[in-house]
């Protein structure tokens, strides 16, 4: 798995990132870890397990000197991935909610089933019963909507989950937001790019080291900021098609 990386962003997981860094250590895939402007010591535990030596894989740092969010996060660590020429990208927390050993699996589906995505579901009997409810209500909303938007059926199970391994030419000029709209906005842009979109289920551990940031309003903000999106993008094609009657007429 060679021409795997995994971008890992991280902020204040000074409990959580070695964990998830000696996990990888077992698997052949390259590391990629985005600090986000971290206060606590997260970065000085990074650095830490990197002067120890005892890595197999090679990992790539970026410290980022104040807190931009989670998408700049994965914006900065694709672009950077994109030059260093990998040809898929892992995405996955760096709460160890995720179990870097589900990596392996995830691609066995994704190269059986000749997709160009595979995404992570939680299985429900995982999540705490409020998460399951607007898991749910998210999942069936951004189907719908894709389908619609797109004019080609998606289901997905579990959006807002941010496990996943992408191709990465897919994930050039992409725009990752500016919240935590991430997942469904790059979901909408490789639907509207025909990318085949598979699904694996995976391990979550909701322990009490991993603090989740999602509230009631940040998930209201995420659909306002998809909403604009498709709006702002039909305006945009809009415009190029009347360009071109123009052009033609011309």
């Amino acid at each position: 798995m060679g021409e795997l990386i995994v971008i890992i962003p991280t902020y204040n997981e000074e409990k959580n990132i070695s964990k998830v860094l000696e996990d990888l250590n077992s698997i052949p895939v390259d590391v990629l870890i985005v600090d986000d402007g971290s206060t606590d010591n997260t970065k000085e535990v990074i650095q830490e397990y990197l002067a120890r030596g005892e890595h197999r894989n090679r990992i790539y740092t970026i410290f980022k000197e104040r807190n931009e969010g989670k998408s700049k996060a994965l914006q900065s660590g694709t672009e950077l991935a994109l030059k260093l020429g990998y040809k898929y990208i892992v995405f996955m927390d760096g709460d160890y909610q995720h179990k870097p050993k589900d990596i392996p699996k995830m691609f066995k589906k994704l190269r059986e089933c000749k997709g160009d995505a595979v995404f992570g579901i939680r299985r429900y009997s995982s999540i705490p019963f409020h998460r399951q409810i607007s898991n749910f209500l998210a999942s069936v909303f951004m189907s719908l909507l894709i389908s619609l938007y797109v004019g080609r059926v998606y289901l997905f199970r579990d959006i807002q989950c941010g496990f996943r391994i992408i191709r990465g030419d897919l994930l050039r000029d992409i725009y990752f937001g500016e919240g935590y709209s991430v997942e469904h906005l790059i979901a909408i842009q490789l639907a509207k790019k025909g990318a085949k979109i598979v699904e694996e289920y995976i391990d979550v551990e909701y322990h009490p080291e991993a603090h989740s940031h999602i509230t009631t309003r940040k998930i209201i903000d995420v659909m306002m900021e998809v909403a604009r999106y498709i709006v702002s993008d039909i305006k945009s094609s809009l415009r190029g098609s009347k360009g071109l009657v123009n052009l033609y007429r011309k």
